[in-house]
């Protein structure tokens, strides 16, 4: 909580309200037994409050993983989180001055429910333009539309494709999209071109003391160092740069400016022992990347606020001189709010470090939500429903995930064929061929439904028709569609891949889709790892060539090796097109009706 000078601790703990009584405040963390006891002298109080990971939860989670916490005032678990509640919890906690609101990214994308995903998360925008954020450090999700989508939608609002079918949608207020209200910054996202960060790296608040003057804060943003080659954020433009070395370089930077109060903002965390039950202000911490930066960074980095792992704690830690800051991440999907209380010395600036408090508030149920909120949160609601239900394309038969005897499925080539298109749809894209990974050696599929042309009697106008919701849950999990060169020897090893043995003693088949210019035999009868023969794998009639470049197109997360077919991962030259549930909505646009495929492309002999 803020305050003016000469105020205890003690009330501004108890102000606002009586916060304390009203709803459930959590543990604070004290840096020292002087800042437990209360007494701030002249210290000009500053109030940070934070959110993290927020991806587009605009009502209150029902899962497990998203809706609830550990009860902090008992045993047993708590329902929290959702926008109305987030922002009646805000205005709650909100100081009278000095308050700063911010976000430590993936606030939007990445996994939010299926109705914000429908509306290209601009439903998520508005929420967060309304709770009043100041600033957020970029996460890695916020790239999973690519690096344009972010500064061309997102931040300047130019529409992408036609206003109102693919994105620009009329807000609550019947306006149109109008991006974001607030900045985004990452110091270590660097240009591939330049070698220089593709967003501002700091940013500096100015608070109020006495008789007016200013005082300003730093804050250093850092994200997850290896979003430019994760699956869903895969950007071939950008290098994640080392996040200590980069902090430590603008932490001096600032302070040559006169900056005397930093704090570290980072896209990247940590977690408590047993963090599904620890409290959500306990401080035992265990792993994560959060630990060495805390470890090594500038001593005088007043605190550090994390997010990504979407765990929580709050902990005081030692930096490189063994003086204590805050430690802190406030869980994901509008679970907590993160409250940090700095107090600055009125003469220079700086941060009394021994007089600062931080507390995980949990956005609970029991209170009123806020009004306003709640009517944003069922306008978007309600324009998902109906965008659910929209057409997306239609189909003349059944598409199912069904594998033949030789490892095909209509859903698999169907989406064989939909990442060779899409690839071929743009120059720079051009691809030979498509691969899909029907049934990974490892990790999830990212074929999540069949697409029947009859959905019962009740609804016979709909046979034949793909809804729009459908289209999105069931083919996609929020990748790229990439094209990348691998050698034709390169390709014949992934093929191998295929087929992997097991330690019990069997054998793994996980087979890969190709699109409709490939045709294939195996011999299955064969050792693993000589089952392909390139002569039997033809491309457009003529046989891989092991020697030749060839352009390949899929996902990203096949093609980093994340599904199991780790020959995959050596190709080079890539080339970002449409994210998979777009561009699967583009395709179906562009072909008019599918029809399935009579599973001829692949042939195993035994």
């Amino acid at each position: 909580m803020a305050a003016g000078p000469n105020l205890s601790r003690r009330s501004v703990l108890a102000g606002a309200g009586g916060l304390a009584s009203a709803f459930a405040i959590g543990a604070p963390a004290f840096a020292s037994d002087a800042a437990r006891g209360g007494a701030t002298g002249d210290s000009i109080a500053v109030q940070l409050l934070n959110i993290t990971d927020f991806h587009g939860n605009l009502r209150t989670p029902t899962s497990a993983a998203d809706g609830w916490i550990p009860n902090p005032d008992g045993p047993g678990t708590i329902n929290v989180g959702g926008a109305a509640y987030l922002a009646a919890h805000l205005k709650r906690l909100r100081a009278p001055r000095n308050s700063i609101l911010f976000g430590v990214g993936d606030l939007w994308c990445g996994a939010e429910p299926l109705d914000t995903k429908l509306l290209r998360d601009e439903s998520a925008i508005e929420v967060l333009n309304r709770l009043g954020l100041r600033f957020s450090t970029l996460g890695n999700h916020e790239l999973d539309y690519g690096l344009d989508y972010l500064l061309d939608h997102m931040v300047h609002a130019r529409p992408v494709g036609e206003p109102g079918r693919d994105s620009s949608f009329p807000d609550s207020t019947g306006r149109r999209f109008r991006g974001l209200a607030f900045p985004y910054y990452s110091a270590n996202m660097l240009s591939r071109k330049t070698g220089k960060p593709v967003l501002r790296p700091y940013n500096i608040e100015w608070v109020k003391g006495p008789n007016g003057r200013r005082y300003p804060i730093g804050f250093i943003h850092l994200t997850v160092t290896n979003t430019p080659v994760g699956s869903s954020s895969y950007e071939p433009r950008l290098i994640g740069y080392d996040q200590i070395e980069i902090a430590n370089r603008y932490a001096a930077r600032l302070k040559e400016r006169g900056v005397n109060a930093l704090v570290i903002s980072v896209h990247d965390g940590a977690q408590q022992h047993d963090n599904w039950n620890a409290p959500i202000n306990g401080g035992n911490m265990s792993t994560g990347p959060a630990l060495e930066l805390a470890a090594r960074i500038d001593p005088d980095i007043c605190a550090i606020i994390t997010g990504h792992w979407h765990w929580w704690f709050n902990a005081m830690l030692p930096d490189p001189n063994g003086t204590p800051r805050p430690v802190v991440e406030a869980s994901h999907a509008g679970q907590m709010i993160n409250e940090i209380n700095l107090f600055l010395d009125p003469a220079t600036g700086k941060v009394k470090r021994d007089l600062t408090v931080s507390t995980n508030h949990p956005v609970t149920l029991d209170i009123e939500p806020d009004a306003e909120m709640e009517r944003i949160v069922n306008y978007w609601t309600g324009y998902g429903e109906r965008r659910y239900a929209e057409p997306a394309g239609r189909l003349t038969g059944d598409f199912t995930r069904t594998l033949n005897e030789h490892g095909e499925s209509t859903m698999g080539d169907l989406a064989a064929d939909f990442v060779h298109w899409d690839a071929n749809s743009y120059d720079a894209g051009k691809a030979d061929f498509g691969l899909f990974a029907v049934r990974p050696a490892q990790g999830s599929t990212a074929l999540r439904g069949d697409f029947l042309y009859s959905k019962g009697r009740d609804t016979a106008d709909k046979d034949g028709l793909i809804l729009y919701g459908e289209a999105y849950a069931y083919l996609g999990y929020e990748n790229p569609v990439l094209t990348v060169t691998l050698t034709g020897e390169q390709i014949r090893q992934a093929l191998e891949q295929q087929w992997q043995p097991q330690r019990d003693g069997t054998v793994k088949f996980a087979p890969l889709a190709v699109s409709s210019n490939v045709r294939a035999t195996y011999d299955a009868s064969r050792p693993i790892g000589r089952r392909v023969d390139p002569a039997s794998f033809l491309i457009d009639g003529t046989p891989l060539d092991p020697a030749r470049p060839y352009r390949v197109a899929g996902l990203a997360y096949t093609l980093i090796g994340a599904d199991g077919f780790g020959a995959l991962a050596s190709f080079t030259d890539p080339v970002r097109n449409d994210r998979d549930h777009e561009g699967f909505i583009r395709y179906l646009r562009a072909m008019g009706a599918i029809s399935p495929s009579p599973r001829d492309r692949i042939t195993i002999r035994s």
